[in-house]
């Protein structure tokens, strides 16, 4: 048998997939990327995989929107944990104000002049958020007037939102729960919280625990695929600890580092240590940009 050497081949009209099995004959993050793949396809193959996606980052303001929705559609993923910024900025699009292309390059004083706010190379324009408290405000009347879990709010605003490419609403329509455990740290916490002062409707965050637990416990096999790190991962990891419960597949798509002892930089192997991630488990590190490797794998296994 002759032996594996290294050195991909590309060639014209090739598929996302035939890059993706290319991949394997590199090495180091286009590596790393071809093993979350295959781990990705573990998970999928396993009928008793419960499969979570965490998101952090401005991933929504970066042009990842469609990614998520597609990855709901087509059932790569069964319940999502994510920050309030991805679902605020969801909303804010959904409501027809979009991110546009800017630079890092600017005098942001001008920009604010011209109520402008930046994104690293992302401009919003401030617009947004008034239109996000006008629409939202329209439509918490037409909502259950009850105290609530996150999950449960989510759910309930995503059937009055129209956008097809809503988050929110794609979730809401194929049944896939969003558990936000820091809502209160968004746009989106700060109305209903406004919302809620002279209303019953109320968010109760920590009733994300009850309803992720109950899922946790019908469940017996976990997978995780976490972009970024944060509160998302954190949470799900939380949830495996106190449930007595392991992760048995993990994807982690991350540019932080592990030497400061944050979370997000902490390679998965380490929470082996706390048993939050089963000792035989599937895991992988990839090194990369989420706005890059994120698409990468979602296009491979469509």
């Amino acid at each position: 048998m002759a032996p594996k050497k290294i050195g991909i081949d590309i060639w014209k009209d090739m598929k996302i997939s035939e890059l993706v099995n290319e991949f394997e004959k590199s090495g180091f993050n286009a590596k790393r990327i071809n093993e979350a793949v295959i781990i990705y396809k573990k998970m999928l193959n396993d009928k008793n995989c419960y499969k979570v996606l965490t998101i952090s980052g401005a991933l929504v303001s970066a042009g990842m929107r469609k990614t998520f929705v597609k990855a709901i559609e087509n059932k790569l993923v069964d319940c999502i944990i994510c920050t309030g910024a991805i679902l605020t900025h969801d909303l804010i699009e959904a409501f027809g104000v979009y991110h546009e292309p800017g630079s890092p390059d600017v005098d942001d004083a001008q920009l604010a002049k011209k109520n402008i706010d930046r994104l690293y190379d992302i401009f919003l324009p401030d617009k947004g958020y008034q239109v996000l408290e006008k629409r939202l405000h329209e439509i918490f009347p037409k909502m259950p007037q009850e105290k609530m879990s996150p999950t449960k709010f989510l759910g309930e605003l995503g059937k009055h939102i129209q956008d097809e490419e809503s988050i929110i609403r794609t979730a809401s329509k194929n049944n896939i729960p969003i558990f936000c455990p820091a809502i209160t740290d968004s746009i989106l916490g700060f109305q209903a919280w406004m919302w809620g002062q002279d209303h019953d409707l109320k968010i109760y965050n920590q009733d994300d625990i009850r309803d992720f637990l109950a899922i946790v416990h019908e469940q017996k096999k976990f997978g995780m695929i976490i972009l970024g790190g944060g509160v998302p991962k954190n949470f799900g990891f939380i949830m495996m600890q106190v449930s007595g419960k392991s992760l048995d597949y993990a994807i982690q798509i991350t540019m932080d580092r592990p030497e400061h002892g944050g979370l997000s930089g902490a390679p998965l192997r380490e929470a082996k240590s706390w048993k939050k991630i089963s000792a035989k488990a599937n895991i992988v590190d990839v090194i990369c940009d989420a706005t890059i490797a994120w698409p990468i794998i979602v296009g491979s296994l469509l």
